[in-house]
């Protein structure tokens, strides 16, 4: 591995080469480094899609149990709740490291069930195994990923890295779940599983080849007494910080907010546009696709305006598409309200995150990025659990109306925030 002198050199050459006038996309072209992780995570990414239809077609088929399949998923969310320790863990450690180990142990433990489905030597108690592992590995690298896309572009190419990252995810995704099932209708579930592991070790050797500065937070020796000192430095930083604590405020109402429309999106194809199944798919690519064009359209010209007018000018696009979807009741118009919608999520999130990673040190990236997930995931259990109520004792349309209109409220707020304003 390359030493510290030799990465600032190196980024530094690469750094003259990226002129002023080069904006959008096609500046990533000179950070090298950063294509190699890139690459890797998008191959990654279509592992992942591929595999969340096969895993899911897997449970079903050797339980045939929708109570098992629930408490397999459950299992595997448990070490998420665990990742702000993780994150603690991670600004320690070498970043690269972490995603290297992390995607191999992924690739080998997902190879394992593939070969086991296949020569129908798995149990079930080996599902809750493995889906717990995986978990694991993933709160660990997610943190290191976060600390390393830092480091590996300048400061004011953070929000092309993040919309291409998001485009290419998304793109992934589509390719992903589109040839999912003729894998699996050909090959069977076993072979498509065995693609993701593969494509966790690919993600892995691209780790490998990358330079990526070793950025540590302290040597001193961990004891109960630094590590919750370091556990809660996360909260103190988002606290501290203006911008970052309106974005991470602002992510949490979005996962509130957003689960009893996921919740109500079967009921309103089928009630309200009588498009049953068909209607729920072809919203869903709706809003595939159009995270990919926002994405697009992001890294492209994003540069040109303030990020909190990208954040506050998307929430409040994102909320009207949502509460329009009340006052239609045609298919195709609700399908273009889902893409418009899906074109506002990426400039909402991509452009959070690049207001994170500028305000946030190096050496506390981990932690804070682990406090974020957390923080921004408490707020799903509670949207489920209101979209119960509220489904209850409201229609679809006019829940969606109202989902809308308070999207846009919560907009409100921190435009009287002079500091987020000039951000």
């Amino acid at each position: 591995m390359e030493s510290k002198t030799e990465f600032e050199n190196k980024i530094d050459q690469q750094n003259k080469s990226v002129t002023k006038e080069q904006k959008g996309l096609m500046v990533l072209l000179q950070y090298p480094d950063f294509i190699k992780v890139w690459i890797g995570r998008t191959i990654s990414r279509f592992g992942d899609a591929l595999d969340g239809i096969a895993f899911m077609w897997l449970m079903y088929k050797l339980t045939g149990s929708t109570l098992l399949m629930g408490t397999v998923m459950a299992v595997s969310a448990i070490p998420s709740m665990f990742g702000m320790a993780a994150g603690v863990v991670v600004d320690r450690m070498d970043k690269k490291k972490v995603m290297i180990w992390m995607d191999l142990l992924r690739g080998i433990s997902t190879a394992i069930i593939a070969m086991l489905y296949m020569i129908g030597g798995l149990a079930v108690w080996q599902l809750y195994a493995f889906a717990f592992f995986n978990s694991v590995c993933e709160v660990f690298a997610h943190p290191a990923r976060a600390s390393a896309m830092q480091v590996l572009v300048k400061k004011e190419h953070y929000l092309a890295s993040n919309s291409l990252s998001q485009a290419s995810g998304s793109a992934a995704e589509i390719f992903g779940m589109g040839i999912a099932a003729a894998i699996i209708g050909f090959w069977g579930v076993g072979f498509a599983i065995l693609i993701d592991a593969i494509s966790f070790v690919v993600s892995a050797f691209t780790a490998m080849i990358a330079t990526i500065e070793k950025v540590i937070s302290s040597k001193e020796q961990l004891n109960f007494k630094v590590f919750f000192h370091e556990l809660f430095d996360g909260f103190r930083i988002i606290k501290s910080n203006t911008l970052i604590f309106i974005n991470i405020i602002m992510a949490c109402m979005i996962n509130i907010l957003l689960a009893p429309v996921n919740v109500l999106m079967p009921i309103y194809s089928d009630k309200i546009l009588n498009a049953g199944e068909r209607g729920y798919s072809i919203m869903g690519i709706g809003i595939m696709v159009g995270t990919l064009l926002g994405s697009l359209l992001l890294g492209q010209l994003g540069h040109r305006y303030k990020k909190s007018t990208l954040i506050i000018g998307g929430f409040m696009a994102f909320g009207a598409c949502i509460g329009a979807l009340g006052l239609v009741n045609s298919l195709i118009a609700a399908v273009l309200l889902f893409s418009l919608s899906g074109i506002c999520l990426p400039i909402i999130i991509a452009t959070g995150m690049s207001v994170v990673q500028e305000h946030t040190p190096k050496e506390k990236m981990g932690r804070v990025s682990s406090t974020m997930g957390t923080i921004a995931l408490i707020g799903m259990p509670l949207g489920y659990a209101i979209s119960g109520v509220v489904g209850e004792r409201l229609n679809v349309s006019v829940t969606f109306i109202l989902i809308g209109a308070a999207m846009v409220f919560i907009c409100i707020p921190p435009l009287f925030n002079k500091e987020f304003r000039n951000n």
